[in-house]
């Protein structure tokens, strides 16, 4: 009798939701010194938003940190920890606001979620014109919020998909509740971006009336 080799199992929803666990390797200065420090991809951009929450660069933080702890010990946990604690006061303070905008009676925005997302995300309204970008969105274009809310979304980059743009916009508007997957093409003085996005509806209120969202997959 042969040795039954077991069929592969697919791979779960939890394994699919799990970030990706490769470690990035960044060397970081700040004044004369070096911190060499491998971290997974989450928690490098959590650490980012938190250099940006205190209005300092990304090195400033690791060295004050570094400081902190005297040099001693498991630097890596350390800075673990602090995106740990990062996240935990992100997701503080989108409940607070998520709270307060239930209360009044009119629902959580699109703003809201846009900030909530981890990922480079766009909120355009009926006419493709954005209303939101969030910080993650805003650092992967290199541009301010300001520079970005009323104008365009052609006006950065293309999306192409399935159908046009303006096609699946038009479906949106009739109620139809579906998520197309795209590709963005940007290009930025010096550099050409290419990414993987999803287009979706985030909020209808009558015909013609909506807002939906481009949420850019980074890798």
């Amino acid at each position: 009798m042969q040795n039954e080799v077991p069929a592969a199992q697919p791979q779960s929803n939890l394994a699919k939701a799990l970030p990706d666990p490769k470690l990035v390797h960044r060397v970081v200065q700040y004044r004369g010194r070096r911190y060499s420090l491998k971290l997974d991809q989450a928690s490098w951009a959590a650490l980012e938003q938190a250099a940006n929450r205190r209005r300092m660069r990304l090195n400033q933080l690791v060295d004050e940190l570094s400081v902190a702890t005297n040099h001693e010990g498991n630097f890596s946990a350390t800075v673990r920890a602090q995106c740990l604690a990062e996240l935990k006061q992100q997701i503080a303070d989108l409940e607070d606001r998520a709270r307060q905008q239930s209360m009044s009676g009119q629902g959580v925005s699109a703003a809201l979620i846009a900030d909530a997302c981890p990922v480079p995300t766009f909120v355009a309204n009926g006419q493709s014109v954005m209303l939101k970008a969030n910080a993650a969105a805003q650092k992967w274009l290199g541009l301010g919020e300001s520079a970005l809310v009323g104008k365009p979304v052609d006006q950065y980059f293309q999306v192409k998909s399935s159908l046009p743009l303006a096609q699946i916009v038009q479906q949106f508007s009739s109620g139809r509740n579906q998520v197309f997957p795209a590709r963005i093409v940007c290009l930025r003085p010096g550099r050409l971006i290419m990414a993987k996005a999803n287009i979706c509806p985030v909020l209808r209120r009558a015909e013609g009336d909506l807002a939906y969202v481009l949420m850019i997959e980074t890798t």
